[in-house]
């Protein structure tokens, strides 16, 4: 993601020019700029756009949909939610979240996540303490019937559609980063029993990022949770192939042959399973055992039963909870999460 103000640098990138080209043009007026105390330039996200209309500068489509969604965040965010922000309120911005998501608004709520990513240094916390409190309120408000199921159908529409965009642009921005950063970032990180080995001319070859499956078992919808894991573990460094929602286990099984996964993580808010659902799970937990990949779970209730407890690797309960699992299982990269977090601003 961008800033609302560029260097000369920043905007030297962008147009692909040198930053005496920028200065030159600063210089002739044909874009506006404010100094900052120190007398370096800066050149506001409106000016931008308007300079780059205006002279046809050449910007990729996907550089252009940043700028412009940064744009429409800005515009969406009141000041008294930029303070809350700032401060790293999670509990006064989950009542946000939930104030905009009754309200039907989806720009609102795009924006909100996309400036909570910027300003908090974690997505665990964000889901644990923004996301997650939001929908518990919508699924109070829903079972003391003071919300339609036609209305929580949209919100769980709204809150799904900003986090795959926040996520793709996630996505985007990591691998901007990696192109850039080839040394730092090929070593996302290894497994504890691994180290990157060197070739002939002595530089370090990296380790590919290891792959998780992530995924709800068949006649299992919620989507969100398992979306809060993807970006966890895609922000910890894994390769994360997104299965989604209700997928049988015969197919799981396919993917789990096909990907070679790690660690499977799967998502279960039901309350009850069903007998034959449970021997369904019971006969894949065994089939991952014998492919060597770490059945992770978690979930509202992750199926909990006095007959019938769900067995797995880990019981995650929250995101924080898988965060910790893999910081004390996996070597991260030391400064992995802070360069995600600086390639979104």
């Amino acid at each position: 993601m961008v800033s609302q103000f560029f260097s000369t640098r920043e905007l030297s990138e962008l147009c692909a020019v040198g930053e005496t080209t920028v200065k030159r043009w600063a210089n002739m007026g044909l874009i506006k700029y404010h100094k900052t105390i120190g007398g370096h330039r800066k050149f506001k996200l409106d000016d931008v756009l308007d300079f780059i209309e205006k002279n046809h500068i050449r910007v990729s489509p996907e550089q252009m949909e940043r700028l412009q969604a940064q744009k429409r965040n800005a515009e969406a965010i009141d000041l008294n939610t930029e303070i809350l922000l700032v401060r790293g309120d999670v509990s006064a911005l989950a009542e946000k979240l939930t104030e905009y998501l009754l309200a039907f608004k989806k720009n609102e709520v795009e924006a909100l996540l996309s400036k909570a990513i910027e300003r908090i240094p974690s997505f665990a916390v964000i889901f644990d303490n923004m996301i997650a409190p939001a929908m518990h309120r919508i699924g109070n408000l829903w079972c003391e019937k003071k919300l339609s199921i036609s209305d929580e159908h949209i919100i769980t529409n709204i809150i799904v559609t900003a986090i795959l965009r926040t996520k793709v642009r996630f996505e985007a921005s990591l691998q901007e980063t990696k192109e850039q950063n080839l040394s730092a970032l090929n070593l996302l990180y290894t497994n504890t029993q691994g180290k990157a080995q060197g070739n002939a001319t002595g530089e370090v070859q990296p380790k590919n990022p290891l792959v998780i499956v992530a995924t709800c078992p068949e006649s299992e919808f919620h989507e969100v949770p398992l979306l809060g894991v993807s970006l966890v573990c895609e922000s910890l460094g894994f390769q994360v192939r997104y299965v989604g929602a209700a997928v049988p286990f015969k197919d799981l099984e396919l993917a789990v042959e096909e990907h070679k996964p790690e660690m499977l993580c799967m998502s279960i808010t039901n309350a009850r399973l069903h007998a034959p659902v449970y021997r369904r799970y019971e006969q894949f937990r065994k089939f991952l055992a014998k492919h060597y990949v770490k059945f992770i779970i978690g979930g509202q209730f992750i199926g909990e039963t006095k007959s019938h407890p769900l067995q797995a690797d880990f019981r995650a309960r929250s995101c924080s909870d898988l965060e910790r699992y893999i910081r004390e299982n996996y070597e991260i990269a030391p400064s992995l999460t802070q360069v995600n977090q600086k390639s979104m601003n």
